[in-house]
């Protein structure tokens, strides 16, 4: 285990574990999760090698949730799980300024679906952020919002679920 401090936060972080996991975890196949994978890296110097401190490859996250604007795809949330224990919770979110501000939340165990069956955590990336559309594919346009609400309500039902077990 590797021993990780930033901003009050401990972490004991297994780099090995965590490096494997994000060689051999499945990916999201839909639209809005490709456009992310395929234009990320680079894009945020900071926040890439924050996460890379504790192996994690932030082309490959558990879940990216999004919504549609009118040529491009606004990103709110980005979850990425770290194999390891927080030793200390430190008493707010991890900031991050890099050419955008990125609150950091680390949530101990589940926060999105994801194929980790050992101790873990999950790095959620929040706040607002534009990628404009990249694929060789024509932009899905916009899902309806009683779809978007639907799929929130679930996540935030999973969640609740997973903290009270």
């Amino acid at each position: 285990m590797t021993t990780i401090q930033k901003d009050g936060y401990v972490f004991e972080v297994d780099l090995k574990k965590t490096i494997d996991y994000y060689k051999t975890h499945s990916l999201c196949e839909c639209e809005y999760c490709e456009n992310y994978y395929a234009q990320i890296k680079g894009k945020f110097p900071k926040l890439e090698s924050f996460l890379a401190d504790f192996g994690v490859d932030i082309t490959k996250p558990d879940e990216c949730m999004s919504v549609e604007l009118d040529d491009e795809i606004q990103y709110f949330g980005i979850d990425y799980t770290v194999c390891g224990k927080v030793s200390t919770m430190g008493e707010y979110e991890i900031d991050i300024h890099d050419n955008l501000f990125f609150s950091l939340v680390i949530t101990e165990g589940f926060a999105s679906p994801n194929e980790q069956t050992g101790d873990y955590f999950t790095i959620s990336v929040n706040n607002v952020f534009e990628l404009p559309w990249v694929l060789d594919k024509p932009f899905p346009g916009r899902k309806p919002l009683k779809k978007f609400h639907a799929c929130l309500k679930e996540k935030i039902q999973l969640q609740k679920i997973r903290q009270n077990v």
